[in-house]
């Protein structure tokens, strides 16, 4: 997992939720002034994915996410799929 230039990673390398909660991961940008593109995709343990834009420096999702283990990719840079582009991934497990 990569770390912003402060030391600390982008997005925590876990979490864990319960289905009836909603999905808040806050992102750790080295420079939140600075503009960047950053997505996201969610593959579920099913083989299905979801994605979106982040945005306000935080991924938010309702709640009632599948109950399961997930995995997170968080895709940032500048443009977004330059060589400057980084990949950041958090494993995300949902409890009954």
């Amino acid at each position: 997992m990569k770390k912003s230039k402060q030391g600390r990673s982008l997005v925590p390398a876990q979490k864990t939720i319960t289905h009836s909660q909603p999905l808040y991961i806050p992102l750790f940008l080295a420079d939140p002034t600075q503009k960047k593109q950053v997505v996201w995709e969610l593959a579920f343990e099913d083989g299905s994915r979801d994605s979106g834009k982040v945005k306000r420096n935080a991924i938010n999702l309702p709640k009632g996410l599948p109950v399961g283990k997930h995995k997170f990719t968080i895709i940032a840079g500048e443009p977004l799929l330059s060589k400057g582009h980084k990949l950041y991934y958090c494993d995300l497990t949902v409890t009954p």
